[in-house]
């Protein structure tokens, strides 16, 4: 059911958007997204009046959100691939303060190959989801630590797990800024998930950033798998509406059945758009991809997204603010 309704809303949007970006239907496609925004906030809102016990009026839209999207992959060599992403937070100031009620759908690789379904229409179902509850015990300009728990669940088995991230900023002249970070998970079946970051960021100007980024992952569930990433990432922002972003990767992996290796290259750009008002959206990446599977053999990658914001927090993370 949940499936059904997820495509039918996602069609509807996409025939409205369409019209309304020529001038018709634009006040009842604002009207759906209000509504359903609405009702967002006042789920947020029920949930916090039962956890706190409390029904103090308090403002509760501030960063309650959800993205929801839909990717669709093709690649040479390979069938056509789809994914639905999703990712809700609800703010509950009233429980307590920084306090957030977290959904999001589950990425078991920090590769591009993330779990996909050779069929449209069963990919929600195919996605494992978190719900969890996210505490900031410190959030500033250098700091950033939270913690929380939660379930991992796809059907009827759950799995509990404990989070924990810690990032620290360190700023140079000239604009450099060094980030790093560690998000830790540990599941009760799952087992160990953590993820090391060191990133090189440079603001160029109040239109582009260079990013130097590096990923390490551990997942121990599956057969103790390394994960590497090295990526190289320019991003240009045209607008607070539409911005590019060029990247060039590398990533190695490795496990207990098999030696770490050089899995791929992969460099490409990608394109996104708020083609109407700042909620609804479309991006299209575009790149080369060296595998090993195929003898680094040049093939071509396309992958199409199309999604929606939901909340006042509509513009989260649009544009960088220059240091």
């Amino acid at each position: 059911m949940f499936r059904s309704l997820f495509f039918s809303i996602l069609l509807l949007f996409l025939t409205h958007a369409a019209g309304a970006e020529s001038g018709s239907d634009s006040g009842e496609l604002d009207d759906m997204h209000e509504r359903i925004s609405e009702w967002i906030y006042d789920t947020s809102n029920r949930i916090d009046i039962f956890f706190s016990g409390s029904s103090k009026e308090i403002t509760t839209t501030k960063e309650t959100y959800l993205d929801t999207s839909f990717d669709t992959y093709a690649e040479t060599y390979q069938s056509p691939q789809y994914r639905f992403n999703i990712s809700l937070r609800l703010h509950l100031p009233r429980t307590q303060r920084k306090l957030n009620l977290v959904l999001e759908d589950f990425k078991n690789t920090s590769s591009v190959d993330l779990p996909k379904s050779a069929v449209a229409a069963d990919t929600i179902e195919n996605n494992d989801y978190l719900l969890g509850v996210q505490y900031r015990q410190q959030e500033s300009k250098y700091t950033r630590i939270r913690y929380g728990g939660g379930v991992r669940f796809r059907g009827v088995t759950p799995d509990p797990y404990l989070s924990a991230y810690l990032g620290r900023s360190f700023y140079f002249s000239k604009r450099w800024e060094l980030l790093l970070g560690n998000k830790l998970r540990f599941f009760a079946d799952y087992r160990l998930d953590n993820t090391v970051e060191a990133s090189l960021i440079k603001v160029i100007d109040e239109h582009l950033r260079f990013s130097f980024q590096n990923l390490y992952r551990f997942l121990e569930h599956s057969n103790y798998k390394n994960e590497i990433i090295d990526s190289l990432t320019l991003e240009q922002f045209i607008s607070s509406k539409m911005g590019l972003s060029y990247s060039f990767s590398i990533y190695s992996s490795g496990d207990n059945r098999s030696s770490f290796k050089l899995d791929y290259y992969y460099a490409g750009i990608a394109f996104r758009h708020y083609y109407y008002r700042n909620w609804a959206y479309y991006q299209v990446d575009g790149g080369l991809m060296l595998r090993e599977t195929n003898n680094f053999s040049p093939a071509g990658r396309v992958m199409l997204k199309i999604g929606f914001i939901f909340g006042t927090d509509d513009t989260k993370n649009r544009k960088f603010k220059p240091r």
